[in-house]
């Protein structure tokens, strides 16, 4: 794990890891990315940075029976954001980076993806914020990650939820989140391999929530402990 400095300070942590919905059928090739989820924040004093670098392959199915139109599988881990042990480091859950992805380069995506949605994969680059609300895409908001934190990393249980629009609430007076960025990198960027040396209770076979008894993922009414799995830090080896 590396150390940078940005302003006053900051560590970059990562990852890499997600399988879904293996890519099948017939249409259009494969688009193969990698890219990183960039968390950025603020405390008193300093700004802090960390990113994960991930990979998505992505094919286009139109004669799939699902409707969905496009098969995908995603090898990623969360984003950590550590702030050198002046508060409680952040974790960015995993999601469906596909839909993210599409959706921030306006490409064609599920349930509207067509001959052209592998070849503007294929040919995305550059740098995306990705805001906690964007009017006219609930696709985005819908996806927008989770964030949480551990009282205590070594104990799972310690987990709780934190809201990117009141970072304060959680990690002090002056505390801010800046927000997410996802960015297209070369292909032969190495995947981000952090988490199981940072989580080392991590077990990506396991089913069970964190908390116990474990609730429905959907029920915002419930701890996030009792909602996310371990698949939530790690996921996706092909």
């Amino acid at each position: 794990m590396t150390m940078t400095r940005r302003r006053a300070g900051a560590l970059i942590a990562g990852g890499a890891g997600m399988a879904l919905v293996p890519g099948c059928g017939a249409g259009g090739g494969e688009a193969r990315l990698r890219f990183k989820v960039i968390a950025r924040a603020q405390l008193p004093g300093a700004d802090y940075e960390g990113f994960a670098v991930n990979e998505m392959r992505a094919s286009y199915t139109p004669n799939s029976l699902t409707g969905f139109m496009m098969g995908r599988t995603l090898k990623m881990e969360a984003t950590v954001l550590d702030f050198g042990g002046m508060a409680d480091a952040l974790f960015v859950l995993l999601q469906d980076y596909l839909q993210i992805i599409l959706r921030l380069w306006d490409i064609p995506g599920p349930g509207s993806a067509d001959e052209t949605t592998i070849p503007k994969l294929k040919a995305a680059s550059g740098i995306r914020e990705l805001h906690t609300s964007t009017p006219g895409k609930p696709v985005l908001d819908a996806n927008y990650p989770k964030l949480c934190s551990f009282r205590d990393e070594a104990d799972p249980t310690s987990v709780y939820e934190v809201d990117p629009d009141n970072l304060a609430k959680t990690h002090g007076p002056g505390a801010k989140f800046l927000g997410l960025s996802i960015e297209i990198v070369d292909p032969k960027t190495p995947l981000t391999d952090a988490i199981d040396e940072r989580l080392p209770w991590i077990d990506i076979d396991s089913n069970y929530s964190l908390i116990q008894p474990p609730a429905y993922h959907t029920d915002e009414t419930a701890a996030l402990g009792r909602r996310i799995i371990p698949r939530s830090f790690k996921s996706g080896v092909y």
